[in-house]
C-alpha cells in the first residue's frame, strides 16, 4: 500500500515550496536580463500572493 501524507505533512510542505518561490523571485538577475517595468510588478504582486497563500497555510495547521 502506498504511504499517504497527512494533511499537516501536506501543509509543511506546501510552506517549504512556497518559501522556495518566495526565494527565487527575490534572487538577483543578471544585469542584461530584466526584469522590466511590468515584470518587476508582477514579481511583486507575486511574492505579497505567496505571503498571502504562507498565512492561510498556518491558519490552517492550527
Amino acid at each position: 500500500m502506498a504511504y499517504l501524507a497527512t494533511f499537516e505533512e501536506i501543509l509543511r510542505r506546501t510552506y517549504v515550496l512556497l518559501g522556495d518561490a518566495e526565494n527565487e523571485l527575490r534572487s538577483d538577475w543578471r544585469s542584461d536580463s530584466g526584469p522590466n517595468r511590468e515584470q518587476a510588478r508582477a514579481s511583486r504582486e507575486v511574492q505579497e500572493l505567496i505571503s498571502q497563500a504562507k498565512a492561510a497555510l498556518a491558519r490552517a495547521a492550527q
